[in-house]
């Protein structure tokens, strides 16, 4: 698979604060270099969009499926949404951490191919995923599910924030470099389905020499947790103890999508009219992240003291 990127001019007063993910300019690999180095990627990138949402009352709508391409391979992609000084510091020294451990999960080197992280590596690990999959967002979207407080956490404390959650699977497939990004909209059972309150969640799955890593993060509490078979994937945070790597058994291209788009903890809504989109992929002349589409489902999601629904959002797999 391949991905795509694309820059977009940032505001004024968010130039001011230069500390924040995404605010400010440079010129950041969507995929950093060390990861691809020695390895074979196509040489063109492939955004595929699919979604559909509630429309009305009694009605969801399929949005349009749409292909966009692009020349050059997944490894030449850029982003410029992180500021220089977030890019050329607390970022890049995650990177120098995190890679050595990133190699060791997908080359185990130990007795009879097998490893283990400690609390404090898998932490490590957990933050650069996180880091990660919200460049990856940010590469097929403009909007950014994570609040200002919680693009702070990293960089602040060097740890996931709360509401966030990363799972790593040894992987089996033909798939190196490729991306799903679903990004999905709560609402409280007890408003509209198109009211404005709503909770965002956004599911990122990365899959790269051998390894698939999952990030969830929701800005807010209230939408329904998750639980993934410990055969395939570990949870890296939140942890209490040591990771043992790696698990019995490898996830395959069709496990990744299954998890990225089969949302087991969630349910459609009960409306009588499905409108469906029959004309197929449609291949896109705009910017991946110019195009919009929106994914729908609803569901009795308990979180403490209320439940939420899901309404809209979209998946991209790049």
């Amino acid at each position: 698979m391949g991905a795509s990127s694309s820059g977009v001019q940032a505001r004024p007063e968010a130039a001011q604060a230069v500390l924040v993910l995404w605010a400010g300019r440079s010129d950041e690999h969507a995929w950093p270099q060390w990861l691809g180095r020695g390895t074979e990627v196509e040489p063109k990138q492939v955004t595929r969009m699919i979604g559909y949402g509630r429309t009305s009352d009694q009605e969801m709508s399929e949005a349009p499926n749409l292909i966009v391409e692009k020349k050059g391979s997944v490894l030449t992609a850029r982003i410029r949404e992180v500021c220089r000084t977030c890019n050329n510091g607390w970022m890049s020294r995650l990177e120098t951490v995190a890679q050595p451990l990133l190699e060791r999960l997908w080359a185990p080197t130990y007795a009879f191919g097998r490893t283990a992280l400690d609390v404090d590596e898998a932490a490590l690990v957990a933050t650069w995923a996180t880091k990660t999959a919200w460049e990856r967002e940010r590469t097929s979207d403009q909007a950014v599910t994570a609040t200002e407080e919680m693009r702070r956490h990293p960089m602040d404390q060097q740890l996931p924030p709360e509401f966030t959650s990363v799972w790593i699977a040894r992987h089996q497939g033909r798939t190196n470099f490729g991306v799903f990004v679903a990004r999905v909209e709560a609402t409280h059972q007890d408003d509209h389905w198109s009211t404005d309150r709503r909770r965002h969640v956004l599911m990122c799955v990365m899959t790269f020499r051998g390894l698939s890593v999952l990030v969830r993060t929701d800005d807010g509490w209230g939408v329904a947790q998750m639980e993934l078979p410990e055969s395939h994937w570990r949870k890296m945070w939140p942890v209490s103890g040591p990771i043992r790597w790696p698990p019995p058994m490898a996830v395959s291209d069709e496990d990744v999508q299954a998890v990225a788009m089969r949302h087991s903890w969630l349910r459609h809504p009960d409306v009588p009219i499905f409108v469906r989109d029959r004309r197929g992929f449609q291949r896109c002349p705009l910017r991946a992240r110019a195009v919009r589409g929106r994914l729908a489902r609803e569901s009795g999601l308990t979180g403490r003291d209320h439940s939420w629904r899901v309404s809209n959002g979209l998946i991209t797999e790049v």
